[in-house]
């Protein structure tokens, strides 16, 4: 029996999109906030956020042979880190406002955990980077955080992704925690008297 190429092509491509399929197309993202209260002492700030990052999914998962499968967030990651640190601020004493003497911005510039397909094991590597710009009375800081993890998560087929987005979720918490205990932003915002 002889199969044509039009057959073998569209058995291929209906393989492929039934490995893609298992995959969800968006991940929740919620980064939780671990911060110490009566850091400042009811000082106003400002607080936006811009998202620069090159890609706008935040897994990727990549297996031997099989086309590489790109995961988003659900719900607009830059809006989360925005609010995560509101309330980290928030609970530290600062007051959030609009036109505040100090403004704070956020830069998304990395968000990434890369799914690398191993014999009987995923390894998951997370890369995280942003930034935060600071600025009052005409002067300005810029501070730059990192973070990077790897971990190993068990899976012969395919990747348990609920873990993976825990992982990441853990790394963006950890992100918010390193910010709001930054000692530089920290004497930033409370030095305006």
């Amino acid at each position: 029996m002889k199969i044509s190429k039009g057959c073998i092509t569209a058995l291929l491509a209906l393989s492929l999109s039934a490995c893609a399929s298992y995959y969800p197309v968006a991940v929740d993202v919620a980064p939780t906030v671990d911060a110490r209260a009566g850091v400042y002492r009811s000082l106003p700030i400002t607080l936006s956020s811009q998202d620069t990052r090159q890609n706008d999914y935040i897994i990727q998962v990549e297996q031997n042979n099989k086309k590489t499968v790109v995961i988003g967030a659900s719900n607009n990651i830059k809006v989360q880190m925005q609010q995560a640190l509101a309330e980290g601020f928030s609970t530290q004493g600062a007051l959030i406002e609009n036109d505040a003497p100090v403004q704070i911005e956020l830069e998304l510039q990395d968000v990434l955990a890369r799914v690398i397909r191993g014999h009987i094991s995923y390894d998951v590597v997370q890369q995280l980077r942003m930034q935060l710009t600071l600025k009052r009375d005409g002067s300005t800081i810029t501070k730059q955080f990192r973070r990077s993890a790897q971990a190993e998560f068990p899976g012969r087929l395919h990747p348990e992704l609920d873990k993976v987005t825990a992982a990441l979720n853990e790394q963006l918490s950890l992100m918010v925690k390193d910010m709001l205990a930054d000692t530089d932003v920290q004497q930033f915002v409370g030095s305006q008297s």
